[in-house]
């Protein structure tokens, strides 16, 4: 039985700005998105029956319907009509619930990986269209590459993201209701909202440090007045050396963008048990 596998990056996000509630329940934002060299181990095989088999080493997963790689399974044989199944593997590295598109970026690896094993032959923009029904950071994980998400974050640019620096990712340990801040958001009058074109410039240019001041996410002043772990935990990254730290996604994970390589020793006193890992961006 031949065995396809791949690593399924987690991304962290520069800039999160949220516009507004749409008509359909969903919110309009503007995100610059960055893959790092971090994450889950996502391996596939074909089964000769239509069965979805999937399991984990993280026991607090479900390994059914429940879980987003299953339904992308699921998704892909019902899109093209595929009667064979797939046994999956993920080994989870990724926090779970954490603000870094683990959950997503597990189902795009899934269709990545059936994309290739069943030799459907199709681009990352056609699954993309498929991948958008699993969730907003589906085309996002699929395509890989920094980007401007807009939308509710299915319309992706092209952009020049993170590089010659390093990143460490670091979590509290808790878990952070996604819907909870945006509806403390969705309470505000003129939220501000931040400077794209300002902070891509930036990127573009390789000025990381005029870049750090157009980095913004709007979610982490609501996430940490509901969390203080998460205030704590920023203030730990920039006592470990990071020149800018900042929440990712809807959090709780955080993140400290360092210029220089840091020892992961010295990282680690600081952090502590909220250590995750020292990644690079993905260019």
């Amino acid at each position: 039985m031949q065995t396809f596998s791949m690593t399924a990056c987690a991304k962290i996000n520069l800039s999160l700005f949220v516009l507004g509630k749409r008509p359909d329940g969903y919110h309009d934002i503007e995100s610059v998105m960055q893959t790092v060299d971090f994450g889950d181990t996502v391996t596939l095989s074909v089964l000769e029956t239509n069965e979805i088999q999937l399991t984990t080493n993280a026991s607090d997963l479900p390994v059914d319907e429940g879980n987003i790689a299953w339904r992308a399974a699921k998704l892909m044989q019902e899109t093209f009509a595929l009667s064979c199944g797939f046994s999956i593997h993920i080994e989870k590295r990724i926090p779970i619930a954490a603000g870094l598109a683990g959950g997503s970026t597990n189902a795009a690896a899934v269709m990545h990986l059936i994309n290739k094993a069943c030799n459907l032959g199709k681009t990352v923009e056609e699954l993309a269209v498929i991948g958008v029904k699993l969730g907003a950071d589906v085309p996002f994980c699929l395509y890989g590459k920094p980007a401007l998400a807009e939308g509710i974050g299915e319309r992706l640019t092209s952009v020049t993201g993170l590089n010659n620096c390093y990143i460490v990712l670091a979590n509290p340990g808790v878990q952070v209701s996604t819907g909870m801040i945006y509806k403390a958001l969705d309470g505000e009058t003129n939220p501000q909202i931040g400077d794209s074109d300002a902070l891509l410039a930036a990127l573009k240019e390789n000025d990381l440090p005029r870049a750090f001041l157009h980095m913004s996410n709007m979610m982490e002043r609501v996430a940490t007045a509901y969390c203080p772990a998460i205030s704590e935990l920023l203030v730990k990254l920039k006592k470990a050396g990071a020149d800018h730290v900042m929440m990712s996604g809807s959090g709780a994970t955080c993140f400290g963008i360092f210029l220089k390589e840091p020892s992961e020793q010295d990282v680690k006193t600081f952090l502590g048990d909220d250590f995750v890992a020292i990644a690079k961006p993905v260019a």
